[in-house]
């Protein structure tokens, strides 16, 4: 059987795709920074996952304590590393953004390169790159705000 079943080219399609991912930190941080970086991490996704409508008490208390340890960490470091941290969430998000849009996809051959293509970006971006979109994004919207008065 040369051709293989739709499954096999999927996953085939899924196991391309995740190749790119970086399985390693970056480079140039020292193990006490790269220690800050990663509990600030932690702390922005503990509050983003927090951050839901309908949260009860307990919810909104640890995302209190969450944020709170957020910017005891933040105010304490080199303004580099709360800057790699922001960024490091930024692409944990953008990449689970690529992702799942690529798994509701039909996984062809042109979404394999359009996933791949879209992650090298997402890997490849600064933190200068990210203010930039953030700066864009906000024009945007002060934009619609304008034209809807």
């Amino acid at each position: 059987m040369a051709s293989t079943t739709g499954a096999e080219a999927a996953q085939q399609a899924v196991q391309e795709a995740l190749q790119v991912l970086p399985g390693t930190p970056e480079p140039g941080w020292t193990p006490e920074q790269e220690k800050q970086i990663q509990a600030m991490v932690h702390e922005l996704r503990t509050v983003r996952k927090m951050d839901r409508p309908g949260a009860g008490l307990l919810r909104r208390r640890r995302q209190e304590q969450a944020r709170k340890r957020y910017v005891g960490l933040a105010m304490f470091s080199d303004p580099q590393l709360v800057d790699e941290a922001e960024l490091r969430m930024w692409k944990q998000n953008m990449t689970v953004a690529v992702l799942l849009e690529f798994a509701v996809s039909d996984m062809r051959r042109d979404d394999v390169q359009s996933a791949v293509t879209r992650l090298e970006i997402v890997h490849a971006a600064t933190y200068a790159d990210l203010t930039e979109f953030k700066q864009k994004m906000a024009d945007g919207e002060q934009d619609d705000d304008a034209g809807s008065t």
